[in-house]
């Protein structure tokens, strides 16, 4: 579906017939009804879907899953970046998403707060690229050796933007440019992509406590 060639006109008019798609969209992040009137995510969505339609191509695939994916990426932006976005999970919760800090949790490395604002933040993030702590709790190196390696990986990675670009913009890791860049072999990252892309984010976004964390 190409939009560039419709006029103005045209194209609010297919945006208005989409109101419905958009404020569901929204509501999917959101976890609540989102009025057209009051709501300034409702703005952002209408943005993003006008985004979409100027990106999209055939070979993007049907345009509406890719208008959602650019409506779920802008809306979680701009929430994170209001600080509106308060999943608020207990410790109880996480633990039974698959996530246990255990005695770090008791004893924050930094605040307890803040950490779980990271927890709230990485979340949204490891969502985009289609799993849970659920599904990292079974992808992550069990032996400490391999952990270990994963995670100074990660580390050298977030390091190198054109490697860090290509991950979020594709929603996957650059495999073969890794093992080219760092010597190693590709065995080494698919027994463990999802935990090497969770770690990468971590450094990437600096969230303080999950580096301290992680490094313990």
């Amino acid at each position: 579906m190409n939009f560039k060639k419709e006029n103005s006109l045209c194209e609010n008019q297919f945006i208005e017939e989409h109101f419905p798609f958009i404020i569901k969209s929204i509501s999917k992040i959101t976890k609540r009804y989102v009025s057209i009137e009051n709501d300034e995510e409702f703005s952002i969505g209408v943005l993003a879907f006008h985004e979409a339609m100027k990106k999209h191509s055939e070979e993007k695939g049907p345009f509406l899953p890719f208008a959602n994916l650019v409506i779920s990426s802008r809306v979680k932006n701009y929430l994170m970046r209001e600080n509106k976005y308060r999943l608020n999970p207990s410790l109880e919760k996480l633990k039974e998403e698959g996530i246990d800090f255990g005695e770090e949790v008791t004893s924050p490395v930094e605040d307890q707060n803040h950490l779980k604002e990271e927890i709230q933040n990485l979340k949204l993030y490891i969502d985009e690229f289609g799993f849970t702590f659920e599904d990292l709790v079974d992808d992550a190196p069990k032996h400490k050796k391999t952990r270990e390696n994963a995670i100074n990986l990660s580390q050298k990675v977030s390091k190198e933007k054109t490697l860090v670009d290509f991950m979020y913009e594709k929603k996957r890791l650059p495999i073969k440019k890794i093992c080219l860049q760092f010597n190693i072999t590709e065995k080494i990252i698919k027994g463990s992509k999802k935990f090497i892309i969770t770690v990468i984010i971590i450094f990437d976004k600096n969230f303080r406590n999950l580096k301290l964390w992680i490094k313990r």
